[in-house]
Protein backbone atom coordinates (compact mmCIF):
# COMPACT_ATOMS: atom_id res chain seq x y z
CA UNK A 1 0.00 0.00 0.00
CA UNK A 2 1.38 3.68 -0.92
CA UNK A 3 1.78 6.32 1.40
CA UNK A 4 -1.39 9.22 1.13
CA UNK A 5 -1.43 11.41 -1.67
CA UNK A 6 -1.09 14.06 1.62
CA UNK A 7 2.20 14.51 2.98
CA UNK A 8 1.09 16.44 5.87
CA UNK A 9 -1.57 14.01 6.59
CA UNK A 10 1.39 10.65 6.80
CA UNK A 11 3.78 13.39 8.93
CA UNK A 12 0.81 14.07 11.54
CA UNK A 13 0.08 10.17 11.96
CA UNK A 14 3.44 9.71 12.54
CA UNK A 15 3.87 11.88 14.85
CA UNK A 16 0.98 10.87 16.93
CA UNK A 17 3.20 7.51 17.52
CA UNK A 18 5.39 6.74 19.85
CA UNK A 19 8.90 8.68 19.43
CA UNK A 20 11.50 6.05 20.14
CA UNK A 21 14.73 7.47 18.90
CA UNK A 22 15.96 10.95 18.12
CA UNK A 23 18.72 12.36 16.57
CA UNK A 24 20.70 14.85 13.47
CA UNK A 25 21.84 13.26 10.77
CA UNK A 26 25.57 12.94 10.85
CA UNK A 27 28.21 14.08 8.41
CA UNK A 28 29.35 9.76 7.96
CA UNK A 29 25.87 8.89 7.04
CA UNK A 30 26.32 11.30 4.04
CA UNK A 31 27.03 9.72 0.48
CA UNK A 32 28.34 11.13 -2.76
CA UNK A 33 25.05 12.51 -3.31
CA UNK A 34 24.66 14.56 -0.95
CA UNK A 35 22.15 12.92 1.45
CA UNK A 36 21.74 9.90 3.86
CA UNK A 37 23.17 6.79 2.40
CA UNK A 38 20.48 4.04 1.98
CA UNK A 39 22.45 1.46 4.51
CA UNK A 40 21.92 4.02 7.84
CA UNK A 41 18.21 3.77 7.51
CA UNK A 42 18.06 0.43 8.70
CA UNK A 43 20.54 1.82 11.15
CA UNK A 44 18.61 4.26 12.62
CA UNK A 45 15.53 2.10 12.90
CA UNK A 46 17.58 -0.09 14.70
CA UNK A 47 18.50 2.57 17.64
CA UNK A 48 14.63 2.78 18.34
CA UNK A 49 14.04 -0.91 18.52
CA UNK A 50 15.03 -1.04 22.64
CA UNK A 51 12.59 1.85 23.30
CA UNK A 52 9.87 0.25 21.66
CA UNK A 53 10.38 -3.22 23.14
CA UNK A 54 10.14 -1.72 26.56
CA UNK A 55 7.06 0.56 25.14
CA UNK A 56 5.42 -2.79 24.21
CA UNK A 57 6.22 -4.93 26.93
CA UNK A 58 9.14 -7.21 25.64
CA UNK A 59 10.75 -8.30 29.22
CA UNK A 60 14.13 -6.56 29.86
CA UNK A 61 15.58 -8.51 32.10
CA UNK A 62 15.24 -11.52 30.06
CA UNK A 63 16.56 -9.68 26.55
CA UNK A 64 19.39 -8.14 28.61
CA UNK A 65 20.45 -11.58 30.51
CA UNK A 66 21.09 -12.84 26.66
CA UNK A 67 18.10 -15.28 27.64
CA UNK A 68 15.90 -13.84 24.79
CA UNK A 69 16.12 -12.01 22.05
CA UNK A 70 14.67 -11.14 18.51
CA UNK A 71 16.06 -12.05 14.81
CA UNK A 72 14.90 -9.85 12.04
CA UNK A 73 12.86 -11.81 9.36
CA UNK A 74 11.62 -9.28 6.91
CA UNK A 75 11.95 -5.93 6.19
CA UNK A 76 10.68 -3.65 4.19
CA UNK A 77 11.79 0.09 3.44
CA UNK A 78 10.01 2.55 1.42
CA UNK A 79 11.73 5.79 0.93
CA UNK A 80 9.79 9.00 0.43
CA UNK A 81 11.79 12.29 1.08
CA UNK A 82 15.93 12.75 0.78
CA UNK A 83 17.62 13.18 4.43
CA UNK A 84 20.85 15.71 4.38
CA UNK A 85 23.25 16.65 6.55
CA UNK A 86 22.35 17.87 9.65
CA UNK A 87 18.61 17.83 10.03
CA UNK A 88 16.75 16.38 13.00
CA UNK A 89 15.24 13.53 12.73
CA UNK A 90 12.65 11.12 14.99
CA UNK A 91 11.83 7.71 14.64
CA UNK A 92 8.38 7.46 15.66
CA UNK A 93 7.10 3.21 15.97
CA UNK A 94 4.03 2.07 15.80
CA UNK A 95 2.73 -1.71 16.56
CA UNK A 96 0.44 -3.41 13.47
CA UNK A 97 0.27 -6.84 14.53
CA UNK A 98 2.12 -10.05 16.68
CA UNK A 99 1.19 -13.76 16.89
CA UNK A 100 2.75 -15.91 19.92
CA UNK A 101 6.50 -15.48 18.44
CA UNK A 102 6.57 -12.40 16.15
CA UNK A 103 6.23 -8.99 16.09
CA UNK A 104 4.95 -6.84 12.97
CA UNK A 105 6.18 -2.85 13.03
CA UNK A 106 5.95 0.13 11.19
CA UNK A 107 9.21 2.57 11.81
CA UNK A 108 8.53 5.74 10.50
CA UNK A 109 11.83 8.22 10.19
CA UNK A 110 10.23 11.82 10.35
CA UNK A 111 12.30 14.64 9.40
CA UNK A 112 11.46 17.33 12.26
CA UNK A 113 13.78 19.80 9.92
CA UNK A 114 11.72 19.75 6.94
CA UNK A 115 8.12 18.32 8.25
CA UNK A 116 7.89 15.41 6.46
CA UNK A 117 8.09 11.50 6.62
CA UNK A 118 11.71 10.07 4.96
CA UNK A 119 11.23 7.04 5.10
CA UNK A 120 8.24 4.02 6.01
CA UNK A 121 10.42 0.74 7.69
CA UNK A 122 8.04 -2.10 8.14
CA UNK A 123 9.62 -4.91 9.67
CA UNK A 124 8.86 -8.14 11.25
CA UNK A 125 10.55 -10.04 13.93
CA UNK A 126 11.03 -13.55 15.32
CA UNK A 127 11.18 -13.87 19.26
CA UNK A 128 14.23 -16.05 19.81
CA UNK A 129 15.47 -18.61 22.95
CA UNK A 130 19.10 -17.52 22.61
CA UNK A 131 19.96 -20.82 24.68
CA UNK A 132 19.30 -23.30 22.31
CA UNK A 133 18.87 -20.58 19.28
CA UNK A 134 15.39 -21.49 18.29
CA UNK A 135 11.86 -19.34 18.20
CA UNK A 136 9.94 -19.00 21.13
CA UNK A 137 6.70 -18.51 22.23
CA UNK A 138 6.39 -15.34 24.13
CA UNK A 139 5.49 -15.39 27.63
CA UNK A 140 1.81 -15.48 28.92
CA UNK A 141 2.39 -11.92 30.48
CA UNK A 142 3.96 -10.66 27.44
CA UNK A 143 1.18 -11.39 25.06
CA UNK A 144 -1.39 -9.62 27.18
CA UNK A 145 0.99 -6.22 27.33
CA UNK A 146 0.96 -6.99 23.80
CA UNK A 147 -2.66 -7.04 23.55
CA UNK A 148 -3.71 -4.21 25.45
CA UNK A 149 -0.62 -2.63 22.96
CA UNK A 150 -1.80 -3.40 20.13
CA UNK A 151 -5.60 -2.01 21.54
CA UNK A 152 -4.18 1.21 22.19
CA UNK A 153 -2.32 2.09 19.19
CA UNK A 154 -6.13 0.36 17.48
CA UNK A 155 -7.46 3.20 19.33
CA UNK A 156 -5.05 6.06 17.70
CA UNK A 157 -6.87 5.29 14.70
CA UNK A 158 -4.02 4.40 13.40
CA UNK A 159 -3.81 3.05 9.53
CA UNK A 160 -0.43 1.27 8.97
CA UNK A 161 0.89 2.29 5.55
CA UNK A 162 1.90 -1.41 4.96
CA UNK A 163 3.77 -2.98 1.75
CA UNK A 164 1.44 -6.34 2.17
CA UNK A 165 4.95 -8.21 2.19
CA UNK A 166 4.46 -9.19 5.35
CA UNK A 167 1.25 -10.42 7.16
CA UNK A 168 0.48 -12.02 10.28
CA UNK A 169 -2.54 -13.94 11.57
CA UNK A 170 -3.52 -12.39 14.77
CA UNK A 171 -4.00 -14.72 17.81
CA UNK A 172 -7.11 -13.84 19.63
CA UNK A 173 -6.70 -14.26 23.79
Amino acid sequence: MMPPADPLALYEVALNLPRTHELLIPENFIDSNGHMNVMYYTGVGNMGIKPFFKLIGIPDDKIASGERGFFALKQVISYLNELRLGEHVALHTGLVNYDRKRIHLIHHIVNLTRKRVACIDERVAMYMDLKVRRSTEFEPETLEKLKGTLANFNALNWQPQVSGAIQLTRIEN
